[in-house]
């Protein structure tokens, strides 16, 4: 079979479920016992008419995925984590407006993006900007199951912030200049201990909650595993619980939906300048990320991460469902991770 037929396909995972079924179509057809009998193939459609006439059959495209994730996204390692969540749901009776997941992502606008351009048949699709390489930064952000939102903070890898975002500071957005655009040690120090837990603490008691516990939840990161910072939330009652390794894309709310929202946002809403200046690009960003931080933040989009996250007490089902028993991929090392679960802090934890 030519492969010039399988041209229109996405993907080549894709193009061999087609070719693999068209080759079992071809087989049936031609197993009989005349030998000269023609060789017959089966045209491009083959697969389609065959999914069409079996309602329990469906097609659809395969996403990539990286390894690591692929290799943990089964039941027996995703069900021990969601046991010890709900053993601590059971213990300590979480306020939704407590149970807290901060994470950060990249603030960076992609620069591949194609655009669908109609235009009429006698006329090229013309040109476009392309989008300048924009400096890498960071965006923090807490949030809460009750779909609320902390205040914010924007990592900027330079020695001073720029003129260009000063406009941005507000009650519920901090910009820091830092010498690396990723969060480090000094800077979830700095804002673990007086961003977030101040925003907790005075909103435990503005609810009359002083004696409840506050459930954090975050990646497993190496640069998580400082005793100072875990002590001072252990004084505070708050219980810490970080992801399994590589297992974020299924279980944190961020990533199930407010990062994405704020990707999304921050692609369609950034128009590239017409200067390459650096100033010119940090006032292009600084256009858009308000926008994109108020939707991405937006009650409707938190509620829905957390709710199919399943980190709510007893709603981990749905995620357990579509996960196979076991993996077929060796589990990735744990190197360079930092796993915390609940325990009492020492230093033999980290």
């Amino acid at each position: 079979m030519s492969s010039h037929k399988y041209r229109k396909y996405n993907s080549r995972l894709e193009r061999m479920a087609h070719i693999v079924v068209d080759g079992v179509i071809e087989n049936v057809i031609n197993d009989n016992d005349d030998e000269d009998a023609p060789f017959a193939e089966v045209s491009m459609s083959a697969t389609y008419g065959f999914v069409k006439r079996h309602p329990e059959l469906m097609t659809g495209t395969p996403k990539n995925m990286d390894i690591n994730r692929l290799a943990v996204s089964c039941r027996s390692v995703f069900e021990p984590w969601f046991k010890t969540l709900d053993e601590l749901h059971e213990k300590f009776h979480y306020n939704p407006a407590l149970i807290i997941n901060i994470d950060e992502s990249s603030t960076r606008i992609p620069t591949d993006s194609k655009q669908l351009v109609v235009h009429t048949a006698d006329t090229k699709a013309g040109f476009t900007k392309e989008q300048p390489r924009m400096i890498n930064s960071t965006f923090v952000a807490a949030v809460a199951a009750d779909g609320s939102a902390f205040p914010s903070v924007i990592l900027w890898p330079s020695v001073k912030l720029p003129e260009e975002l000063k406009s941005l500071l507000s009650p519920t957005l901090e910009i820091w200049a830092n010498e690396s655009s990723w969060m480090d040690n000094v800077c979830l120090k700095r804002d673990a201990l007086t961003v977030l837990l101040l925003s907790v603490i005075e909103r435990r008691k503005r609810m009359s909650l002083e004696n409840e516990h506050i459930l954090l939840l975050l990646d497993s990161h190496a640069t998580r595993a400082d005793p100072s910072i875990l002590r001072e939330f252990q004084k505070q009652q708050v219980d810490v619980l970080t992801f399994g390794p590589h297992s974020t894309h299924l279980c944190q709310p961020l990533d199930r939906g407010v990062f994405a929202v704020f990707k999304s946002e921050l692609t369609n809403r950034f128009e590239a300048p017409s200067s390459s200046s650096s100033s010119s690009k940090r006032a292009a960003i600084s256009d858009v990320l308000p926008q994109a931080i108020h939707t991405a933040l937006s009650p409707s989009v938190i509620h829905k991460a957390f709710g199919c996250s399943g980190v709510l007490h007893n709603s981990s089902g749905p995620v357990l469902l579509k996960l196979p028993e076991s993996s077929i991929y060796p589990l990735p090392s744990r190197r360079n991770r930092f796993n915390f679960y609940g325990k009492v802090i020492t230093d033999e934890n980290l």
